[in-house]
């Protein structure tokens, strides 16, 4: 036997006590109380067809159905008509109850409005997608939805996909080429490589760097969390290219401002070095070889791909970065400008 349950939708707070085996649980549906709530309402079996678009006799079905899984006649024909009995208006505000909200639940088309929402959005982003993208996007949503908050988290791949999946983060933005399965769609935000940043009054600013020069350069090393950096790693190794390090940092965002202050040279993301050398005091110089590209992507969950507000704040970010929207590189890291509309609009799965 089943025991008492208390039932809570949609700010509707009813109890609903019902003593059936289990076996009569699995065969009440939705359609048997809205033929409970028809009789009630009408008092009649004829006029509850009507209303609910049944045949009569299917609907005297229905009603016996319920009885026998209620084990209670819930309605008595009198001169008057369908009396309910004691059971039966127990359990009307219930069932009503309970048809509201399926019907408020499932066929009220979610929506989101800017404007008003106070919702927090949590994207995964390293301390560089930080400097680059949040910026942007926060004056985005300043201008469009004042209440909105942004979240930004820092997670390893496996526990990215696990809070991806739980609903924890709503959209990932930047390589992470460990997220691969099905279970995601990604849409591109470009092709991207990387670039020398030194300081404006480097002895070697505005020259074309020679293998030789560029080894000898005294290197900052940036050993961060995010994959691009191993992309660069692991090109240098496969060409025997060693540098003169004499720093190794964790942090992306102080490097401008170590490179800016003495004479030592940094390679970072391509997209990074075009936004901090339009600041005094940096510029970049041609690299001597080819570097390598690694792909930046918007990934999300296909569980939030309807989600509303989720696909607002995807398009947001689109719309906020013109940068990466408009730069990108051939497979030989050559920059080249391309066309805003030949990003792909819609999400590919992985």
């Amino acid at each position: 036997m089943l025991p008492v349950r208390l039932v809570s939708l949609n700010a509707i707070d009813f109890i609903f006590i019902i003593s059936i085996c289990d076996e009569d649980m699995h065969n009440l549906d939705l359609k048997l109380l809205a033929a409970f709530l028809a009789v009630f309402d009408t008092r009649s079996v004829g006029q509850a067809a009507l209303r609910l678009r049944m045949s009569q006799p299917g609907l005297s079905t229905a009603l016996g159905r319920l009885r026998r899984i209620l084990q209670d006649p819930l309605f008595v024909k009198t001169p008057r008509g369908m009396e309910p009995t004691t059971r039966a208006r127990a359990l009307y505000e219930p069932v009503r109850g309970i048809l509201e909200a399926v019907e408020s639940g499932l066929f009220v088309k979610p929506e989101f409005d800017p404007a008003t929402s106070t919702r927090e959005f949590r994207l995964a982003l390293s301390d560089i997608g930080e400097g680059i993208y949040l910026p942007l996007a926060l004056q985005g949503i300043a201008a469009a939805a004042p209440g909105v908050t942004l979240r930004s988290v820092s997670l390893p791949p496996r526990q990215l996909e696990e809070a991806m999946d739980s609903g924890k983060v709503d959209l990932a933005a930047g390589y992470f080429p460990d997220i691969r399965t099905g279970e995601y769609l990604h849409r591109r935000v470009g092709l991207h490589s990387f670039a020398c940043i030194m300081r404006s009054g480097h002895p070697l600013a505005g020259a074309r760097l020679t293998m030789k020069q560029f080894t000898a350069l005294r290197h900052v090393v940036i050993e961060a969390g995010g994959r691009s950096q191993e992309v660069l790693e692991k090109f240098f190794r496969s060409r025997r290219i060693r540098r003169t390090v004499v720093l190794h940092t964790p942090h992306f965002m102080s490097v401008p401002v170590i490179v800016a202050s003495t004479d030592v040279v940094a390679i970072v993301p391509q997209a990074l070095a075009d936004f901090i050398t339009t600041q005094r005091g940096l510029t970049q110089v041609p690299l001597p070889f080819v570097p390598p590209t690694f792909q930046v992507n918007l990934h999300w969950h296909r569980s939030v791909n309807n989600d509303p507000g989720n696909k607002w704040l995807r398009d947001l970010l689109f719309a906020s970065i013109p940068v990466l929207q408009t730069r990108g590189y051939d497979r030989n890291g050559r920059p080249q400008r391309r066309a805003r509309g030949a990003i792909p609009a819609e999400p590919r799965p992985l």
